[in-house]
């Protein structure tokens, strides 16, 4: 089972996200944020397996919140979201483990999803 952290900006994006993970067997919800400074505040006393973390997300700086999640939760894959493609160097050159694109259909999001994760495990 692997639990995730939906830190998303839009309430429809992560509703969205969090019906598409509840449908499919082997991932847990295990909290929620719209804002930077929330998502700080619970990931980190309980750092989940994975934070889909909206590139766009309010709050800090994505510089200074990957470096305050990289801190407090140093085993949790940090896959960042967004629609435009060109934010996933950005993303990867500030410690994401991979970008995934929010416009990808449903089941090409979860295969991307997956990969990731496969990926990074085998890394370890």
């Amino acid at each position: 089972m692997k639990t995730v952290f939906l830190a998303e900006g839009e309430n429809h994006v992560r509703e969205a996200l969090r019906l598409l993970l509840e449908q499919r067997e082997g991932f847990q919800i295990t909290g929620e944020a719209s804002h930077a400074e929330s998502l700080l505040a619970q990931a980190c006393q309980q750092p989940p397996n994975v934070i889909l973390l909206d590139w766009n997300l309010p709050g800090l700086h994505p510089q200074r919140l990957l470096a305050a999640l990289h801190q407090h939760c140093p085993t949790t894959l940090i896959l960042a979201t967004g629609v435009r493609m060109e934010q996933a160097n950005a993303a990867r050159d500030l410690g994401v483990d991979a970008f995934l694109s929010k416009q990808l259909p449903p089941d090409e999001f979860i295969a991307a999803l997956l990969q990731a994760i496969d990926e990074s495990a085998e890394a370890t």
